[in-house]
């Protein structure tokens, strides 16, 4: 079996770890940012919703400071006004809810019917519009205020269960995918070995990941027990009890978080096994163009292009164009994208620029799709994935592994 064969597997596995460490828990409870319909109506529902707090605000002060009817009148319209903007906030957030979890590929792993249980609430919301509607009084209004917010805490702690799932299912598909990686790592070793090469490091390394991926698999199984307990939700996925429902959340983010981390740790060995089994095999495993068409320096910088995988870790930069789907993460990353890009980030805010483009800030997360789209990035401790056919240019220090006829690695360029 030929090199560029044998290392398929492992080129998509460190790949398939950079989109998984992407998800740094529940990622549910975030604001929505998809490019269509439902994304479109809650951005709109924001500003309308922000716009009737400031005016809320600034009645409260006016009433606090005159004390007279006038102003008091007008801080119940006001309050009213708000509530009824928080309510439509709140329904297209649920609309937004519904499109996710009815993708394609969401199809079945939820074992309930999450978007009836979102049409009741919906419907409970239209309910309070109508009393909200009809009271017209301080008093009246308060209380809706604390019907409605605790509507919300339900639909909060209800969307990060349904997106704990989904994400226990991603977890679960990679860790079965990853049980023939060993048994393939040792097949290579026991090649080098057969012409008299010390394979220690290697073996070393081998043992490592096979102990990773076990610590991953008892991870996954408390998290799956914890699941199956869904302690504080009823069987439909519904909140029957904020207290518990919270720590229950809590304790299943932080057993997922330290899967993924042990994951993550599994992909860089997994990355020092190829390079390490590069250089012993004396550069057999060197990929056709390899600092040709598809690898090179440009400027100083590693050009890389083609179609297939492309997974970074590093500080710097980096320029995407082509039809990708680019997925990251990072600190103090900012991101600009061209406008018809489909964009989605896990928090922080968004900007249009006078060229087009949008640009993005503050967010830990973001997944970017599309074609002939153009990306920047730019930011410390990045974590980047690329699938596609297009072109990345990196600057900065880190690493680089690509999925092509074997798995090409190497450094960014300053």
């Amino acid at each position: 079996m030929k090199n560029s064969h044998r290392f398929t597997i492992l080129t998509s596995l460190v790949a398939a770890v950079f989109i998984l460490s992407l998800f740094s828990g529940i990622t549910a409870a975030q604001k929505p940012n998809e490019n269509n319909g439902n994304q479109k109506q809650f951005t709109n529902t924001e500003k309308q919703f922000q716009n009737a707090r400031a005016q809320l605000d600034k009645a409260i002060k006016e009433s606090n400071s005159k004390k007279d009817k006038k102003s008091k009148e007008d801080l119940e319209l006001k309050a009213q006004n708000y509530l009824q903007k928080a309510i439509n906030h709140t329904i297209s957030y649920l609309d937004v809810l519904k499109s996710r979890v009815e993708k394609p590929e969401n199809q079945g792993i939820i074992p309930f019917n999450v978007s009836a249980n979102a049409d009741a609430h919906i419907a409970e919301l239209e309910l309070l519009r109508t009393k909200v509607q009809q009271d017209n009084t301080t008093e009246a209004l308060r209380a809706d205020n604390n019907e409605l917010k605790n509507i919300y805490s339900r639909i909060r702690l209800e969307t990060q269960y349904d997106f704990a799932i989904l994400l226990d299912n991603t977890i679960s598909k990679f860790i079965a995918k990853s049980d023939n990686v060993s048994a393939r790592l040792n097949t290579e070793i026991q090649n080098l070995k057969s012409n008299g090469t010390d394979t220690s490091n290697l073996e070393a390394i081998a043992a490592n990941f096979t102990n990773l991926m076990q610590e991953a698999r008892a991870g996954q199984q408390k998290t799956e027990v914890l699941l199956a307990a869904h302690t504080g939700f009823d069987n439909s996925g519904m909140v029957i009890n904020n207290t518990d429902a919270q720590a229950f959340l809590k304790n299943v983010d932080d057993s997922q978080k330290e899967t993924i981390k042990t994951l993550r740790d599994a992909s860089r060995l997994l990355q020092d096994f190829v390079k390490d089994y590069r250089k012993l095999s004396g550069g057999n495993a060197k990929a056709e163009g390899e600092h040709g068409n598809n690898e090179k320096e440009r400027d100083g910088k590693t050009l890389v292009r083609g179609t297939g995988t492309l997974a970074a870790n590093g500080s710097g930069r980096a320029v995407i164009e082509g039809n990708v789907t680019v997925s990251l993460s990072g600190t103090n990353v900012t991101l600009t994208v061209s406008s018809n890009a489909a964009v989605t980030t896990d928090s922080g805010t968004n900007q249009t620029l006078g060229n087009g483009q949008v640009k993005y800030e503050g967010f830990n997360s973001a997944t970017i799709t599309g074609d002939n789209i153009r990306v920047g990035i730019s930011g410390s401790n990045i974590s980047l994935n690329v699938t596609g056919t297009g072109a990345a240019l990196l600057d900065g220090h880190g690493t680089y592994t690509t999925q092509n006829a074997f798995g090409v690695s190497g450094e960014w360029k300053k």
